[in-house]
């Protein structure tokens, strides 16, 4: 997986830093201009966050084979985007090389992800719902509720999180984890109000954390991520959440860290301290980042790895 950051002063170099996309951006309101663009790439996933501080009118073509979907990040919008008005949060979508206009707003920032058409459209069916593919078609999505503004700073924190630690990039299991969590967090902002409310009984939250557990248990690699398991259950990433919440009184992302840092235990456990560093164990479970993984781990076993008991 490739990452990148640059820090810009000139739209047109702005406009031809972002890969897979074939566009000219014009700067419209006066001022200095100054922009950050962070890239990530890998096979079938294209992404990139943005922010520039001036107005600025964006033209050009979307990726070939590719659905994309972008979202404002920290805050609300006012904007023009294929000819609709934005106004606060919403999901902004293009389809396979579609032609596009946008036009931004003084300031902004927000990200965008572009992954094959079929695959888009699979996962949505899965995990929304048959009927929520053909929003994919629509232009704007508006976010109802507070639902826009919280996913927008959870996102916003957790690309600032890979920026400030890229290294964790060259970790495949990291890596997949960056992909999945981004995808499953736009995909749930699909509104699944408009195909009724589903009333699930507490039984039926308590079949969805069974079968998540057996999921995690027969895959025993730290490498499950919230949208595998909305994948294999069929089921929304906010109807897992609910299930976990009522269920086990933690959300899924607890449970699959708590999950990993068991893993990573029982490695420690089982192993001399010359075959296996805590770094290694810790990265075997998907741990790049040695602080947060140590601040973790002390919160769940009230003790630093490096003073877990080692095989004697």
């Amino acid at each position: 997986m490739e990452f990148g950051v640059r820090a810009l002063t000139d739209v047109h170099d702005h406009s031809l830093a972002v890969s897979g996309w074939n566009q000219v951006y014009r700067q419209l309101s006066p001022g200095r201009f100054e922009s950050v663009v962070l890239q990530v790439q890998a096979p079938e996933f294209l992404f990139f966050r943005e922010s520039t501080n001036r107005r600025v009118a964006q033209t050009g073509d979307a990726p070939l084979g590719c659905a994309s979907i972008a979202l404002p990040l920290e805050q609300p919008i006012t904007a023009t985007f294929q000819g609709c008005r934005v106004d606060g949060y919403a999901l902004m979508l293009l389809g396979d090389g579609e032609e596009f206009r946008f036009y931004t707003p003084e300031s902004i920032d927000y990200l965008a992800l572009s992954v094959p058409t079929a695959k888009m459209q699979a996962l949505v069916s899965t995990v929304v719902g048959d009927e929520a593919v053909g929003l994919l078609d629509r232009s704007v999505l508006p976010i109802l509720g507070k639902r826009g503004e919280q996913t927008s700073v959870e996102l916003a924190r957790f690309v600032q999180a890979y920026q400030c630690n890229p290294d964790v990039f060259a970790n495949a299991v990291a890596c997949k984890r960056f992909q999945d969590e981004i995808l499953s967090a736009l995909i749930d902002l699909f509104d699944r109000e408009s195909f009724g409310k589903h009333d699930l009984t507490h039984a039926t939250y308590a079949e969805i954390v069974r079968r998540s557990e057996k999921i995690i248990q027969d895959n025993p690699d730290g490498e499950q991520t919230i949208l595998d398991l909305c994948v294999a259950l069929r089921c929304s990433r906010r109807t897992l959440q609910t299930s976990f919440q009522r269920v086990a009184n933690v959300s899924p992302v607890e449970y699959l860290r708590s999950v990993r840092l068991n893993g990573v235990r029982r490695l420690l456990r089982s192993t001399y301290h010359e075959e296996l560093t805590v770094g290694d164990a810790a990265a075997q479970w998907g741990f790049t980042h040695l602080g947060y993984f140590a601040r973790e781990y002390r919160s769940l076993f009230g003790e630093l790895p490096s003073q877990t008991p080692r095989a004697h």
